[in-house]
C-alpha cells in the first residue's frame, strides 16, 4: 500500500512537537551543565545546592541564548538537572 502524504495541518503539528522536544532537550543540557559547574567548583559538600542556584547559574552562563532569554529555566527543570548530576 503506498504511503500517503501528510496534510499540511498534520505536518505543522508534527514539526511543533519536534521543536518543543528539541527546545526541552536543549534547556535540560544547559541546566545540567550549570548544575555540573556548581557541583564541581562551588559545592562545599555541607550545604545542599538548591534549584534556585542552578537557575541563577544557568541564567548567568546562558542568559543571552534564546532558550533561556525567552523563558527562564523552571525549578522543575533545575531540580531534574541537579538530580542527574548528583546521581552520575
Amino acid at each position: 500500500m503506498p504511503r500517503t502524504k501528510p496534510t499540511p495541518g498534520h505536518q505543522r503539528q508534527h514539526n511543533a512537537r519536534r521543536r518543543a522536544k528539541r527546545l526541552a532537550d536543549h534547556r535540560m543540557r544547559m541546566a545540567t551543565h550549570a548544575a555540573s559547574q556548581l557541583v564541581s567548583w562551588e559545592w562545599d559538600g555541607k550545604r545542599p545546592i538548591t534549584p534556585q542556584q542552578v537557575i541563577a547559574k544557568a541564567t548567568a552562563m546562558y542568559g543571552n541564548y534564546r532558550q533561556v532569554r525567552d523563558q527562564a529555566i523552571t525549578p522543575a527543570e533545575a531540580r531534574a538537572a541537579l538530580d542527574t548530576v548528583l546521581n552520575r
